[in-house]
């Protein structure tokens, strides 16, 4: 057993008046004023500000540069880099981490190694024949009809994953399909969805076409990612009515934010910068479930590492630091189906904690700064 003190405490909600709490095993058991249990082991930080781990809602462990390279790819190769991303983003205070893309689920062994975050799993997406990120070996084809697709879920039911992916239009990364274009009709989107649900597995979708976001709604699917609202031209192009349908469906959004400064933006991003900054900001105004999903492991400027730096992005379009902090934890960890035992500061909870030097609520550069990482409870050295 032991206690923690700061000098500030934010508990994925609030700011709690007193920055103390007191670790049992890997369950936080106290937070806030208590004096010390006896003969627990008492920890002074000094100045610094107490968060909850953070969750980040969309990586992919196994790669540095997700590309079709991919397929021919040593499955052993893959999972020590996959264990080499998970404790870089463990080191920068990341606790919790949903994979929503590898290969051969290569993934799935992590979840039993204590010294890296909580990983939750996806295996390979599900997508269409050629179609975005197909050589994960996720491909399903949707002419062989319902039982494709739900033989598509059982499969990872029976494996053991955490959430279902599903891709329900193209990518960037994968030239044969466009990004604005759906791979699924409403109807295959809605089998798999339930089919997930039947087991018991929540369903992410892959979104960046206006048709695609629509049906993902429609369809109630779990988590929405990218969400990015690109028509034909590859212009964000989100009409007021489906901003709306969006917002009050509560879906959580799973923005893709958090990129190294050093590196270039995207000539596609660039482009739409600002249509990106007012349609998400117009998304916080209706009252959306935004989180963050960093998408790391896809390019060089998205190291498994990078969710401090969507702090920033989210206060950028209208968020306050604390609203931020929110998305990237508490908010975080209910949108990845574990918001009862991760992403807040309060007894009962998961011993995943984040000390931090300064205040972020006050300075956001100051998520980059941690002093200390715990995770369930054991310090990360």
């Amino acid at each position: 057993m032991f206690m923690v003190r700061g000098t500030t405490l934010f508990d994925g909600a609030r700011t709690v008046e007193t920055a103390t709490i007191t670790v049992d095993g890997e369950k936080i058991v106290a937070v806030g004023q208590h004096r010390p249990p006896p003969g627990a082991d008492v920890i002074e930080l000094g100045d610094a500000t107490l968060v909850p781990g953070l969750v980040d809602c969309h990586q992919h462990l196994c790669f540095e540069s997700l590309s079709e390279d991919a397929a021919d790819a040593d499955p052993d190769a893959l999972v020590e880099q996959a264990r080499r991303s998970a404790r870089r983003a463990l080191a920068a205070g990341v606790t919790t981490v949903r994979d929503l893309g590898d290969k051969s689920y290569v993934s799935l062994p992590l979840r039993h190694e204590h010294d890296l975050p909580t990983v939750l799993c996806a295996g390979p997406p599900i997508t269409t024949p050629n179609g975005h990120c197909w050589y994960l070996g996720g491909e399903v084809d949707p002419s062989g009809g319902e039982s494709a697709l739900r033989a598509a879920v059982r499969e990872r039911v029976e494996r053991g994953c955490d959430v279902v992916k599903i891709m329900m239009t193209g990518g960037f990364l994968t030239p044969t399909n466009p990004m604005w274009e759906s791979q699924f009709s409403l109807d295959e989107v809605r089998i798999v969805v339930d089919e997930a649900h039947r087991h018991g597995l929540p369903v992410a979708a892959h979104c960046h076409g206006v048709e695609g976001i629509e049906r993902a709604v429609r369809a109630k699917v779990d988590s929405i990612e990218h969400c990015s609202f690109l028509d034909e031209n590859l212009d964000v192009n989100a009409t007021v009515e489906l901003l709306a349908l969006v917002a009050e469906s509560r879906i959580p959004l799973s923005l893709t934010l958090g990129r190294l400064p050093s590196h270039p933006i995207p000539p596609l991003v660039a482009k739409n910068l600002a249509r990106f900054q007012s349609t998400r900001g117009r998304l916080h105004e209706l009252g959306a479930f935004l989180v963050c999903g960093t998408d790391a492991g896809i390019g060089h400027a998205k190291p498994h590492d990078v969710l401090p730096y969507a702090l920033a992005d989210f206060v950028g379009f209208g968020l306050t630091p604390a609203q931020g902090l929110r998305a990237m934890t508490r908010d975080a960890a209910g949108a990845c189906g574990v918001g009862r035992t991760k992403g807040r500061l309060a007894p009962g909870f998961d011993a995943d904690l984040l000390a931090l030097r300064g205040n972020p609520l006050d300075d956001v550069d100051a998520i980059h700064e941690p002093m200390a990482v715990w995770s369930r409870g054991t310090r990360v050295r």
